[in-house]
């Protein structure tokens, strides 16, 4: 007696890979692709997530890192700058650094100034 043979041999290759091109596509529909930062925040108990950002007029080079644009180098250079010429009085004289400019000091005001944020002293 001859077996019949299986159902998958008898159906077109495009057919199969249409079913799981639909399948993929139902599963990747579940998950989100890119929340936003809100959303991400919202999924987080209160209370939970504490933002402690750095103060720029006293903060380790490694601390300063934490803030929007300032990467290794500018981080050293702010502290040079400090000790070179004193501490900084407000957020603007971040631009007697090299390389930063208003652009990178309006970030740094926007996440510094950001409600609920507090800094270290």
């Amino acid at each position: 007696m001859d077996e019949p043979a299986p159902a998958s041999a008898n159906t077109p290759a495009w057919l199969l890979v249409l079913a799981g091109a639909l399948f993929a596509t139902a599963l990747l529909e579940q998950f989100p692709r890119n929340p936003s930062e809100a959303e991400l925040r919202a999924r987080v108990p209160e209370g939970f997530l504490e933002e402690r950002l750095p103060d720029p007029a006293h903060a380790s080079p490694r601390e300063l890192r934490a803030l929007p644009g300032i990467g290794e180098t500018r981080a050293l250079a702010i502290a040079r700058s400090r000790h070179a010429e004193g501490p900084f009085r407000e957020l603007g004289e971040l631009e007697r650094i090299h390389g930063i400019g208003p652009a990178t000091v309006e970030r740094v005001r926007s996440v510094l100034e950001a409600p609920g944020v507090e800094r270290e002293h």
